[in-house]
């Protein structure tokens, strides 16, 4: 899947794939105005903040809508139980105090 969007004043694209032998999800996150990579074959887990060692004021978390809080098992699970969240830093905060109810 991939997706480009504008956000904070930057063009990215973001291309999201599923890792079989990992059982996860993995992004590339493209800077569209200065043709390179942000990242490259970052990976997501539920409720952890990607990205967030970086200078940006957000972070992408993936959610478990279950609530059941697992990772991934299948390819299909981010139609079905996943979602791909961007957050600022200070709503991510926010989440976890409250006990991350999205």
């Amino acid at each position: 899947m991939e997706q480009s969007f504008s956000l904070y004043n930057m063009n990215l694209r973001l291309t999201l794939r599923y890792n079989a032998i990992l059982t996860g999800y993995q992004f590339d996150l493209f800077n569209i105005d200065n043709d390179e990579y942000i990242t490259k074959n970052k990976g997501l887990s539920v409720s952890s903040p990607s990205l967030i060692e970086y200078n940006f004021p957000f972070v992408l978390v993936l959610i478990d809508k279950s609530t059941l809080g697992i990772n991934a098992i299948s390819q299909s699970d981010l139609n079905n139980r996943m979602q791909l969240l961007i957050m600022t830093k200070e709503e991510y905060r926010a989440a976890i105090r409250q006990g991350f109810r999205a």
